[in-house]
């Protein structure tokens, strides 16, 4: 009942487009569904069931990429008691990781731009199925963390290929809810490390299970986006780039006629999302955004482990109580941004709200009931749901008033600094539990999600709904 409703809600929003789509004629004579197949690109726009079917494609590829990367949080446990090491070394493994994370994202974000984004939809989860195979017969700890730094590498052009790819499906209005839809993925993704590990761990003990499953689901959907996937045209999302902006439908019909446009003259507009000092400073919002996500979705499982004393299949399953809640979230936070047309307040709140449960969580005793636990991390999954669909939206729309041609290389710069959080949190997290505790670490991470607060307001729109608006 709730999925059917958040559909049909969803899809309200998104037929906004329609009246943009008509005056462009880009709706072509009907055809049959799997007609798209045929072609290398779709050269129309996609409405209905097909818009759905290639979103559905995009989540599912970006939540079998967060679940590559976070297998390994509720094992960790069991790679540092197999190969003798301690969360230091492994802190600075996924520091090295992240720091890859970051290169690959500046050298892999253009290509999104430049040629499309189903490339990097598709290569990415397929190579790090083969890493994975060769992760589960890793003979020492340091090839591990080879592994686990050239998958972060090429994993980063998928950040920026699918945020595009999922602005092209939709207009400004609506644009909240379908990347609240997006951020499913995280939730998918999170809850297949901490389940998967949960049922599996029993039958199959040890860490190295957990990558032969993940080898296997990122062969499969390496497999199914590249037979089902397809990319919108150039010439469409040319015209809906137009179609978003603030231009008048005479110049808009001009645009659309002048097709001729030279691709490096397009391409080299795009480039102004690169001096923008605003879209930079909006960008750092990801930073303390994703010290948090990481935080929770990396090591939470192994902070209720050590901290407060629980096994780690329970410690899995309470941090999955986050994801529940978090999933719901995403979906209210994203239908209040469209619904309001406000972006800022809703991040600001998400921010703040957050980071107040991380500084509380910060001074309960460890020994604590598991029912209090449980209770904090889906508090702290529903306000942190608040953060991120509303934040995509503003940060797509900066970007496109800057420069419709660079939205994939703006959450290139997005996708380059995130990782900047996971080199403090990966180096900095480790020295602070081994010196201060677990509590420390807690109260450093609240602290930094209320930066997000502050950080929003450098993003394009209003912090209240104008009057007269629903």
């Amino acid at each position: 009942m709730i999925l059917h409703y958040l559909v049909k809600e969803s899809s309200r929003m998104l037929d906004s487009i329609g009246c943009c789509v008509r005056d462009f004629s880009l709706i072509t004579k009907s055809q049959k569904f799997w007609g798209y197949l045929k072609t290398k690109e779709i050269d129309y726009f996609p409405t209905g069931k097909l818009r759905w079917w290639l979103l559905g494609l995009i989540i599912l590829g970006w939540a079998i990429e967060q679940y590559e990367a976070l297998k390994n949080g509720p094992v960790l446990v069991y790679i540092l008691a197999d190969f003798d090491k301690t969360l230091v070394e492994w802190g600075y493994v996924a520091a090295v990781a992240g720091l890859f994370y970051s290169i690959g994202a500046v050298l892999l974000s253009r290509a999104a731009d430049r040629f499309g984004r189903r490339p990097l939809m598709i290569w990415p989860v397929f190579a790090y199925a083969i890493i994975s195979i060769f992760g589960a017969l890793s003979p020492s700890f340091w090839s591990l963390a080879f592994l686990v730094t050239a998958g972060s590498f090429l994993m980063a052009g998928m950040n920026p290929a699918v945020h595009a790819a999922s602005r092209d499906l939709t207009p400004s209005m609506g644009r909240a809810m379908v990347y609240a839809w997006v951020s499913l993925a995280f939730t998918i993704g999170a809850l297949m490390s901490t389940a998967v590990a949960a049922q599996t761990l029993p039958i199959w003990p040890g860490w190295r299970s957990q990558y032969w499953i993940a080898a296997g689901l990122a062969a499969i959907t390496a497999l199914i986006i590249f037979i089902f996937y397809r990319d919108l045209s150039p010439r469409v999302r040319e015209l809906l780039e137009s179609a978003n902006s603030d231009e008048t439908s005479e110049t808009k019909s001009l645009t659309s006629q002048d097709m001729a446009t030279d691709k490096n003259e397009i391409y080299d507009d795009g480039k102004k999302v690169y001096r923008s000092p605003r879209l930079w400073l909006l960008s750092t919002v990801i930073v303390f955004w994703a010290l948090t996500y990481v935080t929770v979705s990396a090591y939470v499982p192994t902070f209720l482990t050590q901290h407060h004393g629980l096994e780690p299949a329970r410690a899995a399953n309470v941090t999955s109580y986050f994801w529940i809640v978090f999933t719901i979230s995403v979906f209210v936070s994203g239908w209040l941004s469209d619904y309001l047309k406000v972006r800022k307040t809703i991040t600001a709140f998400g921010g703040l709200s957050t980071g107040l449960c991380f500084i509380y969580g910060s001074q309960l005793p460890t020994d604590v009931p598991e029912s209090l636990l449980m209770v904090l991390w889906s508090t702290t999954g529903f306000f942190a749901g608040f953060i991120y669909p509303a934040w995509c939206a503003i940060y797509s729309e900066t970007a496109e008033a800057i420069s419709p041609h660079g939205v994939g290389r703006a959450f290139g710069i997005t996708a380059t600094l995130s990782p900047i959080s996971g080199l403090f949190l990966n180096l900095g997290l480790p020295q602070v539990v081994e010196n201060w505790g677990w509590s420390t670490w807690m109260f450093i991470a609240g602290c930094c999600c209320v930066c997000v607060t502050f950080l929003v307001g450098f993003g394009q729109g209003p912090w209240l709904p104008n009057r007269g608006s629903k």
